[in-house]
């Protein structure tokens, strides 16, 4: 992967996880406000399938990386990542 790729990769990584920080922020208050089960429930949610997203894009560029496999190194990461792509669901 070029290096303009990988940093475009990791900024759209970054910009998933500070993004779901925010959201859990707001899940406090909501909390600290008293606001009902189901709405905070919602909100958890939506920032569980925001972490999901935000690993698989992890995934997704660790092989990426890892498609040009020259050696057995290489090719035992690429594994690695495939095993982990079918741990996430």
């Amino acid at each position: 992967m070029s290096q303009p790729t990988e940093e475009l990769a990791s900024k759209k990584i970054t910009s998933q996880i500070k993004r779901s920080r925010g959201q859990l922020d707001g899940i406090l208050r909501m909390m600290d406000d008293g606001r009902p089960c189901d709405e905070v429930l919602v909100q958890l949610s939506a920032v569980k399938s925001g972490v999901d997203k935000a690993m698989k894009q992890v995934i997704a560029q660790n092989i990426r990386k890892n498609v040009n496999c020259v050696n057995e190194q290489q090719l035992t990461d690429l594994q690695t990542s495939l095993e982990l792509l079918l741990k996430t669901k």
